[in-house]
């Protein structure tokens, strides 16, 4: 068994890095990435609970901003595997985004404070704990100061395109994060690709900048969609990744740990196309 996808409360997950392992442990995991969010403070702890009993591999999910020929943007995910968590290159992409998150988090309390609904960077960073703040914990926060009687009605009021308390997120680019993790020495893969019209041509155009992989197996993906990526992959000479995008046992985040199923191959698909 294993995951390629998971998250600890260094970026928006519930579990520390030393938890996660155990629980790996505990199920029979062969192998596991940690993949937070625009840091790699987690690794090393991580890697210090497996003692030999689970793999780790060292890895990050970028979160970026893609704008097409129409002037929208999309947020955009590029997993990195194997990297060099002490590369220069790769450290000052990551202290870009925290320079953005604070600055996206300001945004966000003082629209929310729009509404009404008082909050402050120190109630939010209340419910992030040790990890980097995001959105589930901005709208923690707006459920605690009785703006939403639910995290999932939070989001949706604030949290989505469209709504006008809607705050637009500045990032890097995805091609910004593929060079940076291929700098790194790592392996990219674009994460949940999901199946808006952008997407395929995205893929393409990011193949040539040196997108490695496909995340073709997550909980969002229909059966017909893990084919079409599948397909694609091996069309394009990429590699296909997958992962429960686990959070931890955190309210809405159900996905957990080893529930999506893949084939043997496409572990060793990814060890043997390392960098």
């Amino acid at each position: 068994m294993f995951d390629l996808h998971l998250h600890s409360h260094h970026s928006d997950g519930t579990w520390s890095p030393q938890e996660l392992v155990e629980h790996a442990v505990k199920i029979g995991m062969k192998t596991i990435a940690l993949t937070d969010h625009d840091t790699v403070s987690g690794i090393e702890g991580a890697l210090a609970a497996a003692r030999g009993r689970v793999e780790v591999i060292p890895a990050i999910e970028l979160n970026t901003i893609f704008c097409d020929d129409l002037g929208n943007s999309h947020d955009v995910h590029i997993l990195g595997y194997f990297i060099d968590r002490e590369n220069s290159d790769l450290l000052a992409t990551i202290d870009l985004q925290k320079q953005a998150r604070a600055a996206h988090v300001l945004d966000c309390i003082k629209l929310v404070a729009s509404a009404g609904v008082e909050i402050t960077v120190e109630s939010v960073q209340e419910c992030a704990g040790q990890g980097a703040i995001g959105k589930a914990h901005l709208t923690e926060a707006i459920v605690r100061a009785g703006g939403a009687p639910d995290v999932t009605s939070a989001y949706e009021k604030f949290m989505v395109r469209g709504s006008k308390f809607y705050a637009q997120r500045h990032s890097i680019s995805p091609y910004d994060a593929v060079a940076a993790i291929i700098k790194a020495g790592g392996l990219p893969s674009i994460a949940h690709p999901g199946k808006e019209d952008y997407v395929i041509p995205l893929i393409e155009s990011l193949r040539e900048a040196g997108l490695a992989g496909i995340e073709a197996y997550h909980r969002v993906h229909s059966p017909s969609l893990v084919e079409q990526y599948v397909e694609m992959a091996r069309r394009l000479n990429m590699v296909v990744t997958g992962g429960s995008d686990c959070h931890g046992p955190f309210e809405e985040y159900a996905s957990m740990m080893g529930s999506i199923v893949m084939p043997e191959e496409i572990l060793s698909g990814l060890i043997h196309r390392r960098v």
